[in-house]
């Protein structure tokens, strides 16, 4: 199998992993926007090497201006390169690690890329489409013509490697890597065909890459979608996914589809719900990954995956919603339903292997898996891969080593569901520290998800 992990990290480009500004205050702590970014970086290597996936997919990367389907620019490109630099530096993960260089998506003021990286050890990146080099959109191989694919310029001509496709692959075999891009305008079966909306003109269409996984003789289409946020347009976009023809009709035999994004519909929403996702898993064939527990608490906390500001009305460590949610995942009251939203889709061809398994919620505050009340209430799904608090830990040698000092876990809170009281004096002002939620709210407001697919 290959391993998924999917991250929204919010407004990603190079402050978040680099900031230049060593002279200013990081707001809610003593260090400084320099150190602050650095620990983030941190927080984001070792999140992908606690369980080291094979592809690693990062929504919400800033684009710069330009054209769509161009090349971006600006902050979210120093950052895409700067991340690739540093996993590359990396000892666990290496050199092999790549990087398909990002698209902008939609256009105007909610246009945004995706920044597919890959271990090229294990996978071969296959496109789908080419590059045709300049300013210009990625386009289709057969648009483009094959003598008129070109590699990548500086500074992204070291992302993809000078190497052909393998010949089993069924998708752009013996071109090379460096000369495909993903895919980012998708129609319909009309003829002339129509543009397909996600759901209106300039929002911001998913973006197909594909790899060759020569280990199980498989195509993998890696869908990634970010939805607009207000539900109507989310649920309706997100139901336009079931109509890519590249991910439902045209799914081979030996193909993996894979959808994933934050796809700004709670799984608890009655009404908007079923709107985003019953054609995904009705005609489509699609099989959803995280889906709702019971809609109480705490059943409800084990498959969120949005956390709350850390101010107006925002994040507490109260024991509110029982562990693993407590007062900090969710959504806050004036931006309420946006509590479930990320998710993993999947489905497979006669000769591409699965079921996926091994779903997991990466909760950094908590530690996951979910597994500190055994057996889950309700039967809530407690995830696989194992990570720990990136908060500060009680120190080894001492009770409960190794459990978020600012956030007690099960058995040890108030009726054995962990956390504190509403209102203990000074428990929410080191909840909410720059070395405890601060520092990880400050990476993202979304947890990761990572599965084997």
């Amino acid at each position: 199998m290959a391993r998924v992990l999917y991250w929204n990290i919010q407004q990603f480009g190079i402050n978040k992993i680099n900031n230049p500004f060593f002279n200013r205050r990081q707001i809610g702590s003593t260090i400084n926007m320099q150190q602050a970014s650095t620990q983030r970086a941190q927080l984001i290597l070792d999140t992908m090497t606690s369980n080291i996936p094979d592809i690693f997919v990062v929504i919400e990367t800033s684009t710069g201006g330009g054209v769509e389907g161009s090349l971006i620019t600006a902050g979210g490109q120093q950052g895409a390169l700067d991340l690739l630099a540093k996993i590359r530096a990396n000892a666990v993960l290496g050199a092999n690690w790549m990087l398909v260089p990002p698209l902008i998506l939609g256009q105007g003021g909610v246009s945004e890329g995706i920044s597919v990286f890959y271990n090229s050890a294990n996978l071969s990146f296959t496109g789908p489409w080419g590059w045709q080099g300049a300013a210009n959109p990625s386009d289709s191989v057969a648009n483009i013509g094959i003598g008129n694919l070109v590699g990548y310029a500086a500074p992204w001509n070291n992302c993809l490697p000078a190497v052909a496709v393998p010949g089993g692959s069924n998708i752009n075999p013996g071109i090379n890597s460096n000369q495909l891009a993903g895919q980012w305008l998708f129609t319909d079966n009309a003829m002339p065909p129509n543009r397909l909306q996600f759901p209106g003109i300039g929002n911001r269409p998913p973006y197909l890459t594909t790899f060759w996984d020569a280990a199980n003789a498989r195509t993998i289409k890696l869908l990634a979608y970010h939805a607009p946020p207000n539900f109507g347009p989310a649920a309706n976009g997100t139901n336009q996914l079931s109509n890519v023809r590249e991910m439902t009709n045209n799914l081979a035999a030996n193909e993996a589809g894979v959808i994933v994004g934050d796809f700004n519909v709670n799984i608890f929403n009655a009404y908007f719900e079923p709107i985003a996702y019953n054609n995904l898993t009705g005609a489509a064939g699609y099989t959803r990954q995280i889906n709702p527990t019971a809609a109480v608490f705490p059943d409800q906390g084990y498959v969120f995956t949005h956390m709350k500001h850390k101010y107006k009305n925002g994040a507490t460590p109260w024991e509110t919603n029982g562990y693993p949610a407590y007062g900090y995942l969710g959504s806050n009251n004036h931006f309420a339903g946006y509590d479930s939203i990320d998710n993993v889709l999947t489905r497979y061809g006669a000769a591409a292997g699965g079921p996926a398994a091994n779903i997991t919620i990466v909760n950094r505050i908590t530690g996951s898996p979910y597994n500190a009340v055994m057996p889950t209430p309700g039967g809530a799904p407690p995830g696989h891969y194992a990570y720990t608090t990136g908060m500060a830990q009680i120190p080894v040698g001492m009770a409960n080593a190794g459990s978020p000092v600012a956030l007690p876990l099960p058995p040890n809170g108030p009726n054995g569901d962990g956390g504190y009281t509403p209102g203990n004096i000074g428990a929410l002002r080191r909840f909410l520290g720059w070395d405890n939620y601060g520092k990880i709210r400050s990476a993202s407001d979304h947890l990761p998800l990572i599965i084997d697919i």
